[in-house]
C-alpha cells in the first residue's frame, strides 16, 4: 500500500506541469485516465490529476471516475468512514466549487493541496484555500 510520503513525492514532482497548448485541457494525466489524447472543455483534469497521481503510488482508488463530486459520491456510499471533516496530508480534497487535489498540509484554517487544472495556463500548482471551501476530504490510506 503507498504511504502519505509516497503520494506527496509524486504529486510535488507535477508541479508546474502545463497543458500544451495551453487552455486545452491536453495533458499526461487525461492521455492516461482516457487511454488516448483528448482535449477540449469537456476533459478538466483535477481528478484525473489525483487518479493518476494514486495510481503511480502503486494504489488505484476504488472508483475510477474524472468528476470530483462521482469520487465523493462513490465513498458516501460505500466508505463512509473514509469522509473526514479534517483533511491531513494524503488525503484527497473536494472543494465546493467542483474541484479536488491532494492535501500537502493543513494550518489552523486553510489548507494547501497539490491540484491540477487551477487556471486558464492550467498549471499543477499547490495552492491553499480556506477551510470553508475545502470540505470534505476523503482518506483513501
Amino acid at each position: 500500500m503507498a504511504t502519505v510520503k509516497q503520494i506527496l513525492t509524486i504529486a510535488q514532482a507535477e508541479l508546474g506541469i502545463y497543458e500544451s497548448p495551453a487552455n486545452s485541457n491536453n495533458v499526461k494525466y487525461n492521455t492516461w485516465y482516457y487511454g488516448k489524447t483528448v482535449s477540449g472543455s469537456a476533459y478538466p483534469w483535477c481528478m484525473a490529476f489525483v487518479q493518476w497521481v494514486f495510481n503511480q503510488a502503486g494504489m488505484k482508488l476504488p472508483y475510477l471516475t474524472a468528476s470530483c463530486n462521482g469520487l465523493l459520491t462513490w465513498y458516501q456510499k460505500n466508505k463512509p468512514g473514509n469522509i473526514v471533516k479534517a483533511p491531513k496530508p494524503g488525503d484527497i480534497v473536494i472543494y465546493n466549487f467542483s474541484h479536488t487535489g491532494v492535501v500537502e498540509s493543513v494550518g489552523s484554517s486553510t489548507v494547501t493541496a497539490i491540484e491540477g487544472n487551477t487556471s486558464p495556463a492550467s498549471p499543477a500548482v499547490s495552492p491553499t484555500a480556506a477551510w470553508s471551501a475545502a470540505e470534505p476530504a476523503v482518506r483513501p490510506l
